[in-house]
């Protein structure tokens, strides 16, 4: 059986690699100041209700690399957030019935808590510069920081749906065309 690819268990040792590989492509952790554009573009993008600045002020406090920005001719044009789970999380998960605009403090994984999932909170990218980093973020965390661990999201938008599938390695949860998807630990990228 092939060894996973990291030696990471913890919410801190996960969150330490997602801020090496957001660093490497000019993300970083988003501040109180970033909030309301970071929550334009998503919602925008994602024609979905988005978290609230004081929810997403929350999880950072626990979880650094929760909102992660990237900037386009000195604007926030891009944003990855991704909420790190304990295994407790499963059953609300796989129902659908996972809060992703109020998330759960006692599912949330921080310090030395073991991650049991990760949860892609959101991602979107208002430029063509932003969008290609953010996909490449993403990318990262799925088959490189995260791999070790299953994904859940709700896709937003058929082109979210259709990524989540085609480049990340994510399927229907409970029927054919579900938006609620899953993605195994991955041991291999799935082709481009």
């Amino acid at each position: 059986m092939p060894k996973p690819r990291s030696a990471f268990t913890t919410a801190n040792q996960y969150t330490v690699g997602m801020l090496a590989a957001a660093h490497s492509l000019g993300f970083r952790t988003a501040t109180a100041e970033d909030l309301p554009a970071a929550r334009v573009v998503a919602a925008k993008l994602m024609d979905h209700q988005v978290a609230s600045e004081a929810t997403l002020l929350r999880v950072l406090s626990s979880q650094p690399a929760s909102t992660l920005i990237c900037r386009d001719e000195g604007r926030v044009a891009g944003i990855v957030a991704t909420l790190l789970l304990k295994r407790e999380a499963e059953p609300q998960l796989r129902a659908g019935a996972f809060d992703g605009l109020e998330p759960p403090a006692a599912l949330l994984a921080s310090g030395a808590d073991p991650v049991g999932f990760y949860y892609v909170w959101g991602i979107a990218g208002s430029t063509k510069t932003a969008s290609s980093a953010v996909m490449e973020l993403s990318r990262r965390f799925r088959y490189g920081v995260l791999a070790d661990v299953a994904a859940y999201a709700v896709a937003a938008t058929p082109v979210g749906r259709h990524v989540g599938v085609t480049k990340l390695g994510f399927e229907a949860v409970r029927y054919l065309g579900d938006d609620l998807l899953v993605s195994p630990p991955q041991l291999a990228e799935v082709a481009a």
